[in-house]
């Protein structure tokens, strides 16, 4: 056991064993001077000074702590913590479909791009964002082609916890939260008047990542056939993240698709479209494969999946995506 005193500009650390003997040798020195002070004065108040020297050098600035680390306080733990800012390219496969205007799949490969800041620690973590894909969607039924034009937009914000009684050396657990809004703009000319379409599907999600680390601990040699070759030790992790809707809502085109303030010439943003809360589901999941560099920036590897259906009965829109993605995330405090 260790104990920390001293002024917050210096600490001192004594073990326990040393600081029974620093009590016993001013306790005999105490003893000594009063029993010499008795033989030579009888004042009261020489005695009681002298009974106070071993707590005023005991103590000599009255600030005990058990642990050093209990003396930063939030905002430098912050500091402290690792920060990232990630660039995102990748491909996405999906589809998607349209019960308001046709039951029929569109198909497409949209590209993918992304910016992001992320801070993290064995503690907690948060990340904040955006990503943007846009591409074509096609669709092949009964000697008919038709291709949509699908920009998606989406904002996200997320903060994980770890869960202690769970994580170990090797594996870390953590769980919070993620709010993500995604909006779509699809033009489809063949679908004339309801060639436009757009969804805002704001979700809350609840959130469970597992971390493990798989770092190579030490260089390893390699043969392949007779090609020698060395693996040196690195920082890697392999992490799982599973996000489930909690809030679910969508604003999007109502059943009648279009509204008639474009018949009538006053054309008005959103006319018709409505807005549904607690309606509608959405779950998504990533599998992240992530390698420190030498400079302290990482490269991480991704796969993302992602299906939601907002609500109604009749004018549903349900989406579902695969995504692959390289992220390369610049360290920008480099801790």
């Amino acid at each position: 056991m260790n104990i920390h005193f001293g002024l917050k500009a210096h600490t001192s650390v004594i073990s326990l064993k040393e600081l029974l003997e620093y009590v016993l040798f001013f306790k005999e020195l105490r003893i000594k001077l009063i029993f010499n002070l008795n033989k030579k004065t009888n004042s009261k108040k020489m005695k009681k000074f002298i009974r106070t020297i071993p707590l005023l050098l005991l103590f000599p600035t009255g600030v005990f702590a058990q642990n050093e680390e209990l003396s930063l306080s939030k905002k430098e733990i912050r500091k402290e913590r690792p920060t990232y800012f990630g660039t995102t390219m990748g491909l996405n496969s999906s589809k998607y479909r349209d019960f308001a205007t046709s039951p029929l799949f569109y198909n497409g490969t949209p590209l993918y791009f992304g910016l992001s800041r992320h801070r993290l620690d064995e503690k907690k973590e948060t990340h904040a964002g955006f990503s943007y894909s846009t591409g074509s969607y096609n669709n092949s039924f009964n000697n008919h082609d038709a291709i949509s034009s699908v920009k998606t937009l989406s904002i996200f914000y997320s903060q994980l916890y770890q869960l202690n009684k769970f994580s170990s050396e090797k594996l870390n657990v953590k769980i919070g939260g993620l709010l993500n809004t995604s909006s779509n703009l699809r033009i489809n000319p063949y679908l004339q008047n309801n060639s436009a379409g757009i969804e805002v599907i704001p979700t809350l999600f609840g959130s469970i990542k597992l971390t493990k680390d798989i770092s190579r601990k030490e260089n390893k040699t390699k043969k392949i056939l007779f090609i020698k070759y060395k693996l040196k030790k690195r920082t890697r992790n392999l992490e799982f993240n599973l996000n489930v809707g909690l809030l679910n809502s969508s604003l999007r085109n109502g059943y009648a698709y279009i509204g008639q303030s474009s018949v009538l010439n006053t054309p008005k943003a959103f006319d018709r479209y409505e807005f549904k809360m607690f309606s509608g589901f959405r779950m998504n999941s990533a599998l992240d494969y992530t390698i420190s560099l030498q400079n302290k920036n990482k490269l991480q590897f991704s796969y993302l999946w992602d299906a939601y259906k907002t609500g109604g009965d009749l004018d549903q829109f349900n989406m579902i995506s695969h995504t692959f993605k390289i992220t390369l995330l610049f360290n920008t405090n480099n801790k």
